[in-house]
């Protein structure tokens, strides 16, 4: 196929996106932005609510209640009217057009009224007339703003079954046909506007594609045109790690391969419709973006899996489902039971979306919306009568008000410990699984609980994968490694890099640097800072460079950067604070980030005391170890001890050692006849001081420790 040929992208606007004149606009505008001369086609909805009106208007017709299904319709021609105004569209082709659509739809319910029978054609065509009237209306929004438009009813290439209310479309049919009629209009430079949601039935009547049904347009025209990607603008920032409405913490999931879209689409993740991916060819990139943000990437499906990436890529929940179990000894062997058991489902019309079989066959379980449980139950018990009489097959079991939670991710393949940390997560949250389902491709775990307990379940699992950090989902393959975040990179600082990078070569501890933080900047990589960067940078800094100066560098406060560096998924992290300031701000901060604290810094514990006291306080909330040892005693394990003593119900009365290992330096010092100046100098030089050593020369180091010392 020509390069030209392939150099063709697809947008799609929901309701939502042309919810009025203003929102029109905004499309306008985005649309305007692309000067790149890429040939487009636009996949344009009903206005936001329209169908929603037209169903109403239809059922309020078949009641025979012509009046107000007239009124109705006379209220959604002013709006539309009213839109075009308000657009600024002083074509009379527009009027005119809006006006003879609700000619037309009066004509509808006047005879629906008349018969009180709304049939699935006529519901069909009162509907499609939502998305033609957006379509030509957005056309003429972007003629007037100088870009060459026109409208392509898909009424006259998308061939479908011609099932009314849901129809599929006939993919090989629209591939040639959709081609004849669009890239003559796209080689001519004209953006082309295609109604969504509707298509070509058996005898050439409009039929549509079932709600939701436009973003299913914009893939089949994309495959028609071997579109390079499909954008689909929608009112939510993407696809996410799991309904932000039951899980609060839950972010946009940045890349997925198609085979994880479709599961997630098929368990209730509403961004998608389930049928949207069938169409997509290989090559074709979709994309999920908020129209309110257009700089934001969103979620970017890819055909096949990408390169590395995180085992678990998100979770979603089918509610209101209910648990139907076919059992009994005399299923043991006996081939062709599954068979009829999901042939009488099929013939009943009922829909099952997990299945459950026993290694023993001695029973199937499955799910059902619960709207359906009743028929699914009378089918079986029909199917099976016989071997209910002889008690080959216990009566059918039901069981209602449940939920199905699906794990996915295609990394999940071949990956131990997936379930494990699944299974775990669910029993700290005290769910209860009823039901568990897995494929032979991996890529999918999914179990029942109870329809209550899916808040409870969907975060715990959520939370053991780290899935509301960036790179969540891994499972912990380095379980007993540790990250560290280094806050200060003066001489201690320096020092402590040396040692960690030394015991991690030597294998002497699964330790790695992924941050490290001065007074103003920092540096940060997941991965772990390599042993040949941490290098340049400690030469850096001790040169009295910034590490914002550095390859990767950023510049904030220390609290900034902790947060950023607490986004990202990482393995038990630890701060080490060797600053010589006030950090308070910061440690709240890496706490509130599930991170433990190791201190050397005296500042923040010998500070204002209900500062002091909210670290601790707010560790021990979180579960997260305050380790500061190095903060008195020169890291003799001095607090411990008293720590130990106190516990253990002991009293502490007074405390006797060398307060300051620094004045016990200089004064030796002085005793063998060196001035003090040399003295001094030395002692910075060595490391013994604090980095201003004026904290030593005037008592404040020790009244630090004496304050650390106090508050055990």
């Amino acid at each position: 196929m020509p390069a030209q040929a392939r150099s063709v992208v697809v947008h799609k606007f929901g309701g939502a996106a042309l919810a009025d004149a203003g929102a029109i606009a905004g499309v306008v505008r985005l649309l305007a932005l692309d000067r790149t001369g890429t040939r487009r086609v636009v996949a344009a909805s009903a206005l936001m609510g329209v169908t929603d009106t037209l169903v109403q208007i239809a059922a309020t017709a078949a009641t025979g209640d012509l009046d107000s299904a007239l009124a109705g319709a006379r209220e959604l021609c002013a709006r539309h009217q009213g839109v075009a105004t308000d657009l600024l569209l002083d074509s009379p082709a527009i009027a005119e057009g809006i006006d003879a659509s609700f000619e037309a739809l009066e004509t509808l319910l006047e005879s629906v009224a008349g018969s009180r029978e709304l049939t699935p054609r006529m519901r069909d065509d009162i509907l499609a007339r939502g998305e033609r009237l957006s379509a030509a209306i957005l056309a003429a929004a972007l003629e007037r703003a100088g870009i060459p438009s026109t409208v392509a009813d898909a009424q006259e290439f998308l061939f479908t079954d011609g099932r009314a209310g849901n129809a599929a479309p006939d993919l090989a049919r629209t591939d040639a046909s959709a081609r004849a009629a669009l890239e003559p209009l796209l080689d001519r430079g004209l953006l082309v506007v295609v109604p969504g949601f509707i298509g070509i039935g058996c005898d050439g009547e409009v039929v549509t594609l079932g709600r939701g049904g436009t973003d299913l347009t914009a893939t089949v025209l994309a495959r028609a045109l071997a579109a390079d990607e499909v954008t689909l603008w929608k009112d939510v920032p993407g696809c996410m790690t799991a309904d932000p409405r039951l899980v609060p913490d839950a972010r946009v999931v940045p890349l997925l391969d198609a085979r994880e879209a479709s599961e997630l689409a098929y368990y209730g993740a509403k961004v998608l419709h389930p049928r949207t991916l069938v169409p997509l060819q290989q090559g074709t990139i979709l994309r999920i973006r908020p129209f309110a943000n257009p700089e934001s990437a969103g979620t970017t499906i890819v055909p096949g899996r990408p390169a590395g990436g995180s085992p678990v890529r998100a979770l979603s929940a089918i509610l209101k489902q209910a648990l139907v179990t076919v059992q009994g000894n005399g299923m043991i062997g006996v081939p062709g039971v599954a068979a009829r058991t999901f042939g009488a489902l099929a013939a009943t019309g009922v829909s099952v979306s997990m299945i459950s079989q026993a290694s023993s066959e001695h029973s199937i379980c499955f799910t059902v919306p619960e709207t359906e449980a009743a028929r699914a139950v009378a089918a079986l018990r029909e199917a099976f009568v016989e071997e209910i009489k002889r008690r080959e097959i216990d009566d059918i079991e039901l069981m209602t008000g449940l939920a199905t939670i699906a794990v996915v991710g295609s990394g999940m393949v071949h990956t131990p410990g997936i379930a494990a940390r699944i299974f775990n997560a669910v029993a700290g949250a005290e769910a209860n699984v009823v039901a568990i389902a897995q494929g032979a491709s991996e890529r999918i775990i999914s179990f029942v609980v109870d329809g209550g307990q899916v808040p409870a379940a969907l975060k715990a699992v959520h939370s053991a994968f780290h899935l509301h950090k960036v790179g969540g989902g891994k499972v912990g393959r380095r379980a007993q490694g540790t990250d560290i975040i280094l806050l200060g990179v003066g001489r201690v600082g320096r020092e402590l890099v040396n040692q960690i990078t030394a015991l991690a070569r030597d294998g002497r501890a699964l330790v790695r640097i992924v941050g490290l933080i001065d007074r103003a900047s920092w540096v940060f990589d997941a991965r772990g800072l390599s042993q040949r960067r941490l290098g340049s940078i400690m030469l850096h800094k001790q040169k009295g460079g910034a590490l914002g100066d550095m390859r990767g560098g950023q510049w904030g406060t220390a609290r900034e950067a902790v947060d950023a560096m607490g986004a990202h998924s990482l393995m038990r992290p630890v701060l080490i604070d060797v600053a010589s300031g006030d950090t308070g701000p910061a440690l709240v901060t890496a706490i509130s980030h599930d991170m433990d604290l190791v201190l050397a810094n005296k500042v923040p514990l010998a500070g204002d005391i209900f500062s002091a006291r909210a670290i601790l306080q707010d560790a021990r909330a979180r579960g997260r170890r305050v380790l500061h040892e190095a903060t008195v005693g020169a890291g003799l394990p001095v607090i411990d001890t008293l720590q130990q003593l106190m516990a253990s119900g002991d009293r502490v009365h007074s405390v006797e050692g060398c307060p300051s290992g620094t004045m016990g330096y200089l004064f030796s010092e002085m005793a063998r006849g060196r001035s003090f100046s040399d003295a001094v100098r030395n002692a910075m030089e060595l490391g013994y001081t604090e980095p201003d050593p004026r904290d030593d020369l005037c008592g404040l180091d020790v009244a630090r420790k004496g304050l650390i010392l106090g508050r055990l």
